[in-house]
């Protein structure tokens, strides 16, 4: 028995940590359980399954039998990014890139278990369950990196996040018809990213000349002598981010009768406060073009001079800025991140109008437009000299070079409909429609980040092997669904106009002992 606990355990961390490595979707589910999934997701007013330690602990209580439940969710979401030349700020109609992303598989493993008290009225639950993630690969052009020849050089663009919620609940039978739930959590997430990364010039605040910062000489007019940047960007990678954090859930369940029963619950928001990571940050390329604007300016101030002669003459000024080009713009930053996942309520109920047919309805609001309003980066013991004296900060002695990345995110509903049939004692079928808002605004829409599903449709069966031991099995299709940007973008002018897509196929499977 040892080596099987142990057995499972492993197998449940590996799952967890390949679905980090592969996840691919928004960053939450529209279930936690199989059997639920099939009839739509609907389940805070059925009370027949241990994942209610997340959508409503309340309804542990009616839970007839002690359980142990291992369910799986695995994606396939092809994402999709097309998006158009821009030069120095200004979109035109050349298609830059029309991709397809990889497609990754995305796990989703859960393991709980439920323990009903002999002649009491508690019932226990214990379990950790993968409640979300999100992630997107792709590789695609960018304006600025090219090579020698002028050719693209084609750029990573990569995500991965995802939360396991792991912890105990606790249901109360208060009257033979009502009940009520909490559930405590501990909560560990992982998070990467790895992009071109875009800011405004005024994000570099060192001191270019006394009267000047390297933020203005970079924005200012090419006929002023600057270098006529609406943007400055780099090759950013974040990786090793990690939150371990606590939250919790709440719930009550009305059972009126085996025909009819309603349930509510709240989630409160988890704050996700990712530490020890390692960033990097590559601004060679915006140095090289930087650097390119400068010689052409000189040359333009001085019709005769030689192009070597300008580079010299570029070069001698970037070194009177503090600049030394021999030391490369490559810059190594320990960072952190803080945002949080949302609040979220739900209310639910299951009406069955004979003994063998049930229908649900879930209603859910989840509190995006506070949780993911930015996500607040923090970079610091920056490593390359160049970089830090142009930024003022982030370097060993300075101040934290703190970036707001806006993604203003709106609040989403989640409507579930659903129901099964039970054919016989073994076998029962399930349909269902779930429709959840697109929580991402067109100012921030960008193609790693691709949770715009709206439209799913599910289907799935339940069957006793034994008297015992269930195999719940469930599908799910997300429907297609496009999002053009707004122009300007928020987040950086390559996605100004663009568009991402997403559809995602879904396969669910779970098993479950009980202990009658």
């Amino acid at each position: 028995m040892q080596m099987t606990t142990k057995s499972i355990l492993f197998l449940f961390v590996f799952l967890f940590v390949y679905s980090v490595s592969n996840s691919q979707d928004g960053t939450r589910s529209i279930g936690y359980s199989t059997r639920a999934i099939g009839r739509g997701g609907t389940e805070i007013g059925f009370f027949d399954s241990p994942s209610l330690m997340l959508t409503n602990p309340g309804g542990l209580s009616f839970i007839n039998s002690s359980m142990l439940a291992a369910n799986g969710i695995f994606m396939i979401p092809p994402p999709k990014f097309k998006n158009y030349k821009n030069v120095n700020g200004v979109t035109n109609t050349t298609i830059l890139n029309d991709a397809e992303g990889e497609k990754n598989l995305y796990v989703l493993p859960s393991l709980s278990y439920i323990y009903k008290l002999n002649k009491s009225k508690f019932t226990l639950g214990a379990g950790a369950i993968t409640s979300g993630g999100m992630g997107a690969d792709f590789m695609l052009n960018h304006e600025l990196f090219k090579d020698a020849s002028g050719n693209y050089v084609q750029q990573k663009y990569h995500s991965r996040f995802a939360i396991i919620e792991s912890g105990i609940s606790i249901a109360y039978l208060i009257t033979p018809e009502f009940s009520a739930g909490i559930s405590g959590e501990f909560v560990y997430s992982q998070l990467e990213f790895t992009n071109p990364f875009s800011l405004s010039p005024t994000v570099m605040k060192g001191q270019a000349t006394p009267t000047m910062t390297f933020g203005q000489m970079f924005a200012a007019p090419r006929s002023y002598g600057g270098l006529d940047y609406k943007e400055v960007t780099s090759s950013a990678e974040m990786k090793g981010l990690k939150s371990y954090t606590f939250s919790g859930k709440a719930g009550i369940a009305y059972k009126f009768n085996d025909g009819f029963s309603i349930g509510a619950s709240y989630s409160a928001a988890i704050p996700l406060r990712f530490k020890n990571g390692t960033s990097t940050l590559d601004m060679t390329a915006q140095f090289t073009d930087a650097s390119g604007r400068a010689v052409q300016n000189v040359m333009a101030r001085y019709p005769g001079i030689n192009v070597q002669a300008a580079k010299d003459s570029v070069t001698r000024s970037f070194l009177q800025m503090g600049i030394d080009a021999t030391k490369g713009f490559v810059s190594a930053y320990d960072i952190e991140n803080s945002f949080e996942a949302p609040q979220s309520f739900g209310i639910g109920l299951m009406y069955s109008p004979i003994p063998k047919l049930k229908f649900g309805l879930d209603f859910e609001w989840i509190n995006w437009s506070k949780s993911f309003d930015k996500m607040t980066l923090t970079l610091r013991n920056g490593t390359n000299a160049n970089i830090n004296k142009m930024l003022a900060a982030g370097g060993t002695g300075q101040a934290d070079l703190i970036i707001d990345f806006l993604l203003n995110w709106k609040d989403a509903v989640i409507l579930k409909f659903g129901g099964e049939y039970e054919f016989s004692d073994k076998f029962t079928v399930r349909l269902g429609y779930a429709y959840g808002s697109n929580p991402i605004p067109t100012t921030t829409i960008i193609p790693i980040i691709p949770a715009i599903l709206e439209h799913h449709f599910m289907g799935g069966f339940s069957y006793y092997i034994t008297k015992n031991f269930i195999t719940n099995v469930a599908f799910e299709y997300g429907l297609n669904h496009t999002l053009t940007a707004s122009n300007p973008s928020l987040i950086a002018a390559e996605y100004n106009n663009s568009q991402a897509s997403l559809k995602n196929l879904l396969g669910h499977i779970s098993f479950a002992y009980i202990f009658k």
